[in-house]
C-alpha cells in the first residue's frame, strides 16, 4: 500500500511539474478552438523567439503579459525559433494550420495560427 501511495504522488508531481501555462491556464486547458502564436527574434539572441500566445484573452497592448507561455520553473519559456514552438505546442495537443510573416522595420513577427485539438465546446 505503502508502495501504491508513493508512485501515485511521485506521478502527480511530474504531471503537475511539466505544465506550462498561459494566464494561468494549463495548454492543454485552453479554452478556444484556435489560437494564434505570435514569434519575434530576440534582440541579441537572433535564433531565440520571444512568444506570446493569443486565444481572444488579449484586448489591448498592456494585456501582452497574459499571453506568456510560463514554464515550469515559474519563467517565461524561451524557444529556439518558430519550429521550437510550433514542436513544443504540437505535443500539447495544437495542429499546425498556417503561418504569415510581418515585417515592423528591423524585426520579422511570426504569426501562427493552431487548431487547439484539447478544446471540447461545452
Amino acid at each position: 500500500m505503502k508502495k501504491l501511495l508513493l508512485s501515485l504522488t511521485l506521478v502527480l508531481s511530474y504531471c503537475t511539474i511539466s505544465a506550462q501555462t498561459v494566464n494561468g491556464i494549463n495548454l492543454e486547458d485552453i479554452p478556444s478552438k484556435y489560437v494564434e502564436v505570435v514569434s519575434t527574434s530576440k534582440l541579441f539572441k537572433i535564433f531565440q523567439v520571444t512568444v506570446y500566445l493569443d486565444y481572444g484573452q488579449i484586448s489591448k497592448a498592456k494585456d501582452l503579459s497574459k499571453g506568456h507561455i510560463i514554464g515550469d520553473d515559474g519563467k517565461l519559456m524561451s524557444f529556439n525559433g518558430t519550429m521550437g514552438v510550433l514542436n513544443a505546442l504540437e505535443k500539447k495537443g495544437f495542429k499546425y494550420l498556417n503561418q504569415y510573416l510581418v515585417s515592423e522595420g528591423n524585426t520579422k513577427v511570426y504569426r501562427t495560427l493552431l487548431e487547439n485539438t484539447n478544446y471540447k465546446r461545452e
